[in-house]
């Protein structure tokens, strides 16, 4: 759906599963809009965990709700958290801390995979987010982290959506930048404005759909607990 004709995550994970023989891929997406197909294609799968971050009732509609968990074996594995429309560097950040990545030490992936959307920027025309280029950064410093400490660095970040010609690079900068260590001369003009724009910190709104998501964690730490380490897929 959207503008995709391939999802090159989710060929991405089902090459690692079949083709390498891996037992565990997580993939954290993190674009603004629900990752309705890397769900539909892995919801039954207790092999691939599944986390989407997006802002609520974007497109495509009536998809991404907390409650959607998994289906059959694989209920647990998919974690959606649907930010509301405005959120900014707080939630995102409660969101990781909480939600992501507690739920990828549970997980104990062999692989992590990034949807790597810079749509939640705060000057995307396509939703109503507002983060700053430094938000995408820490998000990837966090996975980075997350890689080097559960699956030996093994991390492969696609870049998704992102609609802002402008600012697209400048995110897409401070990704890189957090992915290799290296730190260029190439400032974001915007960083300031967009850091001091109001509503940046946790909203109580938004708090209640972070604490939403992090009950789904029982679900999963159960499947871990009934799968045990060698998670099996449907006809392994």
């Amino acid at each position: 759906m959207g503008f995709c004709i391939f999802n090159n995550v989710a060929v991405a994970a089902a090459h690692a599963l079949k083709v390498h023989g891996l037992r565990r891929v997580a993939v954290v997406d993190f674009d603004v809009h629900h990752g309705n197909g890397t769900q539909h294609m892995f919801e039954s799968d207790p092999r691939v965990l599944f986390i989407s971050l997006h802002q609520d009732s974007n497109y495509p509609l009536r998809s991404g709700y907390v409650t959607e968990t998994g289906v059959g074996p694989g209920e647990g594995t998919t974690i959606n958290v649907p930010l509301p429309p405005g959120s900014g560097s707080g939630a995102y950040k409660a969101a990781f801390t909480r939600v992501v990545l507690p739920a990828l030490e549970v997980f104990q992936p062999e692989l992590l995979l990034v949807s790597a959307g810079y749509d939640a920027s705060y000057m995307d025309n396509l939703a109503a987010m507002i983060l700053s280029s430094a938000d995408f950064g820490w998000m990837i410093s966090r996975l980075v982290e997350a890689a080097e400490a559960l699956c030996g660095g093994r991390l492969v970040a696609l870049h998704e959506g992102g609609y802002s010609e402008l600012y697209v690079p400048f995110c897409g900068l401070a990704a890189l930048e957090s992915m290799t260590g290296v730190k260029t001369e190439v400032q974001d003009p915007w960083l300031q404005e967009v850091a001091a724009w109001g509503y940046q910190e946790l909203q109580s709104h938004q708090e209640a759909v972070v604490t939403a998501a992090e009950k789904v964690l029982d679900k999963l730490r159960a499947v871990m607990a009934r799968e045990g380490t060698d998670v099996q897929g449907p006809g392994r």
